[in-house]
């Protein structure tokens, strides 16, 4: 059974305990002794020592799309990592947040290139230290228990470039439009009601909540080609990549056209 607290003890161990050194040549040579591994294959590894399925992660660039089909979500990088969290540039490095701060990662050969002798000649090839931002894409973190779906409240408190969460962002444009009512045409956009009856502040919040059900539908999809994938025998990240080539070229062929009738216009009519 999958166990966080088993991966983070493992990533400590790998790291503090154990005579690891860095090499992308020889990257799966897990000899307690005297080994060598890189950033990437030792996440991989201690997932697996605590019982993930990482399905055919193989580097960091594959590494979000086989754990978020299987129970992790990309989060939002907003400095507050929690324990557990894997912390990821998706093209250049990733490490593991232990709590309290720190981080465990492999860095860096001895002579600071990607090939080293076997074990740690450095005593900071692989290496516990003070969290950092590399900067990282993404944190991907392990949803126990609820198969990785997101939560409306975990929603709310993704944070985006700003600093601000989408709720903020929705509430400060709307007190911003309505400060600036004398203008006229931006009071509007509160007062004016589509077709639905709801104004287009209401229309982005319900599109909030639309957005956790669609994680919700993606997830149970993701779980689904896994399963497919399995059945036939075939890697679920090239079944995944297929069938978003196959959405993203209809898309590109549907004809789109957005009109828009004054209403006052239509009534003199």
């Amino acid at each position: 059974m999958a166990d966080l607290n088993r991966f983070v003890e493992r990533m400590v161990y790998w790291c503090r305990d154990a005579n690891i050194g860095y090499s992308q040549y020889d990257r799966w040579n897990f000899n307690a002794e005297a080994g060598n591994a890189d950033c990437s294959s030792l996440v991989i590894h201690c997932l697996q020592e605590a019982g993930f399925d990482t399905g055919g992660a193989t580097y960091t660039g594959n590494l979000s799309a086989n754990l978020t089909a299987r129970g992790w979500s990309r989060i939002a990088n907003d400095g507050n990592p929690r324990r557990g969290d894997i912390l990821l540039n998706d093209a250049d490095h990733v490490a593991v947040c232990i709590g309290n701060g720190q981080l465990a990662q492999a860095s860096i050969s001895e002579n600071d290139s990607i090939a080293g002798a076997a074990g740690d000649q450095t005593g900071y090839e692989t290496n516990v230290r003070s969290y950092y931002n590399y900067p990282w894409n993404c944190y991907l973190r392990y949803r126990e228990g609820d198969d990785g779906d997101v939560t409306i409240d975990e929603l709310y408190a993704a944070k985006g470039n700003d600093g601000r969460n989408l709720w903020d962002s929705i509430i400060q444009t709307r007190n911003e439009l309505r400060d600036r009512s004398t203008e006229g045409a931006s009071n509007a956009l509160i007062s004016t009601k589509g077709n639905d009856g709801r104004n287009v502040l209401d229309s982005v919040i319900q599109a909030r909540w639309d957005i956790a059900e669609l994680k919700t539908m993606l997830t149970a999809q993701s779980a689904a080609l896994e399963a497919l994938s399995k059945s036939v025998g075939v890697d679920g990240a090239d079944v995944a990549k297929i069938v978003e080539e196959q959405v993203k070229a209809k898309l590109a062929s549907l004809d789109i056209t957005i009109s828009a009738v004054d209403k006052q216009q239509k009534e003199d009519k």
